[in-house]
């Protein structure tokens, strides 16, 4: 039992517990109304300041289960070819807690009807460790003796992001660096923890049905770089006028999201989606909740695409 405890100790809180295929970053549903936190390189891209708050309830009565609040704000400057972003994360599983927080900086040039933007994103990423959380059967155990650990690192992505009128296309690396947060010796055996560079890859692309409605679908794959399986989304979004969002999204590890998103005015719109599994998981939780906050404020008055689908 005791041999058994540390194993699970070391899995919960130190290896992170994965949300699909091994990854570590968080999981978002609506990715693409929230795309800085996915690709520096989107900064400024929209034309326009613009953000976005986010609070995602993975696997809800699930416990130690994944919870994610996300603030992510970015501009063009005045010229436009520069964009600026600010992206900072909470994200909280079982005893482990993480507090991230990002500056993102992107060059843009034109390329064909579009513009290709290249970007960085230079941060920190603090981890908290709260041992004393975990519920030991034996007392004895060595890791009931330990209290919080903290550590706070570094951390950098890069990315690059092209958009026009109607589509767009990004490829992103996070954790260049691969931070190493924690080292545990147990029976001899020295194991390291390190956040994983993870790559991801993101498409869609707006088609006009009619005066009112607008087809966008979209895709979305992630992947740990040292692993070969992904995690793929699918998604079909629809756009009514300039007022509603509606679609549906298939995952490849079994689940299916539902959003769907209401612009309040011109300014503010707010979003929501709920997961469910499809899988033997669905067994053990009844589904994630995600609710976000989003907003565009052409400060500078800048002459923007009408209408902007992304």
């Amino acid at each position: 039992m005791k041999s058994f405890l540390k194993k699970t100790t070391l899995l919960i809180a130190v290896l992170v517990p994965v949300f699909s295929s091994a990854q570590q970053d968080p999981q978002y549903s609506q990715y693409m109304f929230n795309p800085l936190s996915i690709n520096p390189a989107y900064s400024g891209s929209r034309g326009v300041m613009n953000g976005a708050l986010v609070y995602r309830n993975q696997w809800v009565s699930f416990p130690g289960a994944p919870n994610t609040q996300v603030l992510a704000i970015n501009t063009p400057l005045r010229k436009g070819k520069v964009g600026v972003g600010f992206e900072l994360v909470r994200d909280q599983i079982g005893p482990k807690n993480t507090v991230a927080g990002y500056a993102s900086y992107a060059y843009r040039v034109p390329l064909g009807k579009g513009k290709l933007a290249f970007g960085l994103g230079a941060g920190f990423v603090n981890f908290r460790i709260n041992w004393d959380q975990i519920s030991y059967k034996d007392q004895q155990d060595y890791y009931a003796q330990l209290n919080a650990m903290s550590t706070t690192l570094p951390d950098f992505k890069f990315g690059v992001y092209f958009n026009n009128k109607k589509s767009y296309a990004g490829f992103s690396v996070t954790h260049l660096n691969t931070p190493n947060y924690g080292t545990l010796v147990i029976d001899t055996v020295i194991t390291t923890a390190s956040l994983r560079r993870h790559a991801f890859f993101t498409a869609g692309r707006a088609f006009a049905l009619g005066s009112d409605f607008t087809f966008c679908p979209s895709i979305i794959a992630r992947s740990v770089v040292s692993l070969t399986s992904a995690s793929v989304d699918v998604n079909l979004n629809f756009r009514y006028k300039e007022v509603m969002w509606f679609g549906i999204s298939a995952r490849s590890e079994q689940s299916m999201v539902i959003m769907a998103q209401y612009a309040i005015s011109e300014k503010f719109h707010v979003g929501y989606s709920y997961d469910m599994s499809l899988g033997r998981l669905r067994n053990y939780h009844s589904g994630s909740h995600e609710i976000m906050l989003g907003f565009n404020l052409n400060i500078f008055q800048s002459d923007i695409m009408s209408p902007r689908y992304f």
